[in-house]
């Protein structure tokens, strides 16, 4: 009888945390439908009192359900594929810098594979005119806006990285 009790109130405290994560969830997706943009710099997001850990209950990394020597190559030659596409974006939007810009973003993709939200930081002793971040920020937008990851993953998920921006030759 006490086994059953036991369990009974285990399996209630489950279902209580289950429904408040599911409560936080939805209270988090509804705060996500209210930003902005699909860009925004991590100090932005942060303000807003959200966090990195918080935003991984939905999207859960996708890199996660393998062992280390076990991800796909397709899923990180679409990852590369996001990092040169974002490049090639500011190029052909003749965006010009002489000095390697670096920056680190998480982008939190749809189960479709376009792009939800992409957080990012600009790091490294090179910084770029404010000027310049609008400009990367609105070509961004645009190249989030058409963007869509190509390893089907049929669930959120998100991936992140560093992106070193290097003149042109």
């Amino acid at each position: 009888m006490q086994h059953h009790i036991t369990k009974s109130l285990a399996l209630l405290a489950m279902g209580a945390m289950l429904l408040t994560s599911c409560g936080a969830s939805k209270s988090l997706e509804k705060q996500l439908a209210k930003m902005p943009q699909k860009a925004m710099l991590l100090s932005e997001v942060t303000e807003r009192g959200l966090t990195l850990d918080t935003l991984e209950s939905i999207y859960p990394s996708g890199m996660f359900q393998w062992s280390a020597d076990s991800v796909p190559q397709e899923y990180m030659l679409s990852w590369q594929k996001f990092i040169y596409g974002l490049r090639n974006a500011l190029v052909a939007e003749g965006m010009n810098w002489t000095e390697p810009y670096s920056l680190w973003g998480r982008a939190y993709f749809a189960p479709d594979g376009t792009v939800d939200h992409y957080f990012y930081t600009w790091r490294g002793q090179s910084q770029p005119t404010d000027e310049w971040k609008a400009q990367f920020r609105e070509v961004l937008e645009r190249f989030l806006a058409t963007y869509r990851f190509e390893y089907p993953m049929n669930r959120r998920f998100a991936q992140c990285g560093g992106v070193s921006l290097r003149p042109a030759q």
